[in-house]
């Protein structure tokens, strides 16, 4: 069933470098899950869209 996986060649991904930036404060932080506004991807709900 999986026979053909070993034909396949390893994928390449592609991972830019952080630039460091100014940083939430300590209590947003906490509240958002990470220090880093880039990273800050919160989740809206079904599709991307807004509830």
């Amino acid at each position: 069933m999986y026979s053909h996986l070993k034909h396949l060649v390893p994928a390449m991904a592609y991972v830019p470098c952080q630039e460091f930036a100014p940083t939430f404060e300590l209590q947003k932080a906490l509240q958002v899950g990470t220090i880093f506004p880039e990273l800050c991807k919160p989740f809206c709900g079904r599709r991307g869209g807004r509830r």
